[in-house]
């Protein structure tokens, strides 16, 4: 992998991460929360819209299957940083929600780069 490709890997998870934070800042006291189902919808969407970008991200990037580990290193790092902050931070960054909310939002993330390293440890298919 080149550092350009360290480079776009991590704006790229940055992005994915902001944007599943503001999302679930935004609607889990008042949507996601509410109910199991839509909290394990939601955990769905986020886990498919994680891998979805590392996938595009790497397909952009025409990154071969062996160097996916590192690029999901790299993915992952950011975004794994930036939840250590709002966890640490949690009533500050996300006023309205409960206090249970922490838990899940941990883990939504957990959730969510535990499936990006199944797939980065996933072995290609060998060719027919």
């Amino acid at each position: 992998m080149s550092k350009q490709d360290y480079v776009w890997f991590s704006l790229s998870g940055v992005l994915v991460w902001a944007a599943v934070t503001a999302f679930y800042a935004a609607f889990a006291p008042g949507l996601i929360e509410t109910a199991f189902w839509f909290y394990a919808l939601n955990a769905g969407l986020v886990v498919g819209a994680t891998l979805f970008f590392f996938h595009l991200t790497a397909r952009l990037r025409r990154l071969k299957r062996r160097g996916w580990l590192l690029a999901a290193g790299a993915f992952a790092l950011p975004g794994l940083a930036g939840a250590a902050l709002v966890l640490a931070f949690f009533q500050q960054v996300m006023p309205g929600s409960a206090p249970e909310s922490l838990g899940r939002y941990g883990a939504f993330v957990v959730v969510a780069y535990g499936a990006l390293l199944a797939l980065a440890l996933e072995r290609p298919a060998k060719p027919a």
